[in-house]
């Protein structure tokens, strides 16, 4: 039987396996109802591998590269200081940019769409959620239009759960004068919003001195990794002002996040505007 449950943890091995053919992600079937939750898991690139994932990678990086990372920012720093959730306002400055007409639609299926996106589990709602997205987001072939849906989904709930891992480290007086996009760049390594990828083997594998059999689930702890010693000093410190290697949060190697500049940039209005708002209060 598959070892399932084997982790690795140090920064330099969690860099050879996402670098590494041999480990892929796990990757989901498609052939679900066009539409549904499972439709949009089957169809995007962050859940397939090969010449899947390449075509449908350059659906999310041409939808990326219409996108001006510092409009953005603005964008959502505007719509948190008009008002905006904080949460919301995120997927209201990309459809926005990328001119979807009915932003309120949008805004309301986004993260219906998003809570089972990465386990294929949502809630009530979420396969209607789906089809609103493929209205608002079509017409187009299946893999073009689901793809263009995961540029939202996956900045939904990522992009959240960063802003709020910033906002209280922003106001800490090791942060004071440095730039947010530092604030950010150290938050993402002292404590990663998504602390941990998986990767499966996908055939018998000898790698750091581990023999790994076919089937393996291997997960990458995205969290001790970025304290990894022998990398940082001082690991467990929060230090927007050092100058190490990268973390590891928005991967590397084979299949570096697309996005990563988009996110730290809406991210990084809506810290500003919350941080101007707590300012005046």
């Amino acid at each position: 039987m598959a070892n399932t449950d084997l982790t690795i943890a140090r920064h330099a091995e969690v860099g050879a396996v996402l670098a590494d053919e041999r480990f892929a992600v796990p990757v989901v079937d498609g052939g679900a109802p066009r539409g549904s939750l499972a439709w949009l898991r089957g169809a995007v690139c962050r859940f397939s591998e090969g010449a899947d994932h390449d075509r449908r990678l350059g659906v999310v990086v041409k939808a990326l590269d219409e996108l001006d990372a510092a409009d953005l920012r603005r964008r959502a720093r505007e719509r948190v200081l008009a008002g905006e959730e904080p949460d919301l306002a995120p997927i209201a400055a990309l459809g926005e940019a990328l001119g979807v007409t009915d932003l309120d639609a949008l805004v309301d299926a986004v993260p219906l769409a998003s809570s089972g996106y990465l386990t294929g589990a949502g809630r009530d709602g979420s396969d209607e959620a789906v089809a609103t997205l493929v209205r608002l987001l079509g017409p187009g072939p299946d893999e073009e239009v689901a793809n263009r849906i995961a540029v939202f989904t996956q900045a939904c709930d990522a992009t959240a759960a960063l802003v709020g891992k910033v906002l209280p480290l922003s106001r800490r007086p090791e942060a004071r004068g440095c730039p947010i996009e530092a604030v950010i760049a150290e938050t993402l390594r002292y404590d990663p919003p998504i602390p941990a990828m998986r990767r499966v083997a996908r055939e018998e594998v000898d790698f750091q001195g581990r023999h790994i059999a076919e089937g393996t689930a291997v997960t990458l702890d995205l969290r001790a990794a970025n304290r990894d010693p022998a990398v940082f000093t001082e690991p467990d410190r929060f230090d927007p002002a050092r100058r190490e290697p990268p973390h590891l949060t928005f991967g590397a190697g084979r299949r570096p996040c697309p996005g990563a500049d988009h996110a730290v940039q809406l991210t990084a209005g809506v810290v500003e505007a919350l941080n101007e708002l707590e300012a005046v209060r």
